[in-house]
This record gives structure tokens, sequence and C-alpha cells, in this order.
């Protein structure tokens, strides 16, 4: 029987430009949507979102340079410069957006004090794994047909130490929204489903993690365009459910 993996690839869903300009076109359409919406928390998941799917982008740009057969100026580019970007934006979209909500101006003296901390942090990791001695500055094709744009070799993407740091990135990603989330968490709960299912499959399945998840996540765009319609119809507003905040003691983030 044909497993789910070899389903995905024979009808091209991922490992293609094809499937990332779907992707890209879908998140774009969504974070559009959400935006327009005028509400401060939609807002706060759009932001959210360009970090989230932003590397779908860039990965539509990386195929478009045909990186099975050779490595091009255009390639070299966007695997330093947009990659790193887009992965800074991972966890900082969602600390970002949530400015939206609560404006710096009306942040408590934990809040302030974290994003800078947050940020600084982000970017040193991303700099030192990304520029520190890099094994090579173009991203390639894995032997699974994943993108691999990460600079360091790739047969370390096995070891112990990998997939430490692959969990670490999780976390950080999520840390944001975990912490100052002020709303019903039903909508967050539902946001995280298929980046976790990214994460797992990513995790024990292919042979280029961050590539998959990031795939995967683009279709969470998909959930908050429902739960934003569904709010506008008036059918169900989830951003005011009554589950409250996980982290209710961290999640006011207004002044003291």
């Amino acid at each position: 029987m044909m497993r789910f993996k070899d389903l995905l690839c024979n009808n091209r869903m991922c490992y293609s430009v094809e499937s990332s300009l779907k992707t890209t076109l879908m998140s774009f359409i969504a974070i559009v949507y959400l935006f327009s919406s005028n509400n401060p928390h939609y807002k706060w998941v759009a932001v959210t979102l360009i970090g989230w799917c932003l590397m779908q982008f860039a990965e539509l740009i990386l195929w478009s340079t045909d990186p099975r057969n050779g490595c091009t100026d255009l390639n070299k580019v966007i695997t330093m410069t947009l990659i790193p970007f887009v992965l800074v934006l991972q966890p900082l979209g969602s600390l970002l957006g949530s400015f939206y909500v609560i404006p710096w101006s009306k942040s408590s003296d934990f809040r302030k004090t974290f994003s800078i901390i947050f940020a600084i942090l982000i970017i040193a990791i991303v700099g030192f794994y990304h520029y520190y001695e890099p094994y090579k500055i173009c991203t390639t094709v894995t032997p699974g047909g994943h993108l691999y744009w990460a600079t360091q070799i790739y047969k370390e993407l096995d070891t112990i130490h990998y997939k430490i740091i692959y969990c670490i990135w999780a976390l950080l990603i999520i840390l944001p929204l975990l912490l100052f989330w002020d709303k019903s968490i039903l909508l967050i709960l539902a946001l995280f489903l298929i980046p976790l299912f990214g994460f797992s499959y990513g995790l024990f399945n292919t042979d280029s993690r961050a590539s998959i998840w990031c795939y995967y996540t683009s279709y969470t765009s998909i959930i908050a365009s429902i739960s934003l319609f569904l709010k506008q119809m008036g059918i169900y507003d989830i951003v005011n459910g009554t589950v409250k905040n996980l982290i209710t003691p961290l999640s006011k983030g207004g002044a003291n």
C-alpha cells in the first residue's frame, strides 16, 4: 500500500515550485483577510502568520532556481539573506503582532524587558547558526526531495544536538503567544494543530524537518480565516470563547 508521504509527493503537493506557489498565495490571501477585519487580535494572528508562512515564498524563489541542478547566484542570495530574515520572523512575528492589542506605551515592565531580550536572543541564535563558519551558502535538495537551506553539514540533521535545537526553536516560536495572548486559548490551540502535526511529522518522518514544518504550517492560515469568517457571520466568536489562557499570570501584558 502506498504510504501517505508517497501519496503527497506523487500528487506534487510538496517539493516543487507549484506547491510553494499554492501555499504562498493561500497564506497571502488569508493574511490580507485577517488584516482587513480591523480586529486587533486577528491582526496579531496575521502578523504571526507572516512569520510562519513567509518561508513558502522564500522556497518558491529557491525552487525556481532549480537547486537540483546546481547553485545559482540568486540561490545564494536568498539562502543568506531572506532565509535568516524569515527564521527571525517566525518567533518575532507573534511578538510584534501583540502590539496591535497592547501597544508598547501601555506594556508592563515585564513585557518590555521580555520583548527586548527575546528579540536579541532570536537574532543571535539565527545569526550564529546561519553565519558562523557555514559549511555551504546555497540551498540544496535532500535525497527525500526537500529543500535544505541550513548552512550546516546535512548529515548533522539526525544528531541529538540538532533534534534538541529543533524542539527548542519550536518552543521559542510559540512562546510569545503563550505568554501574552489575553483572550480565549481556543483559537491558539486551533492554530497550533497543524504546526504540531508538521513538527511531529518532520521530527520522525522526513530528512528536512524545518522545510516540512513550514509547508504544513502555511495551512494554519485556513484555520485563522475560518475563525474570522465564523465571527463575522455571527456563528461563533472563538476569540472571546469561554476557555481562558493557560498562562494567566503572564498573559496580562498591560501597564503596571
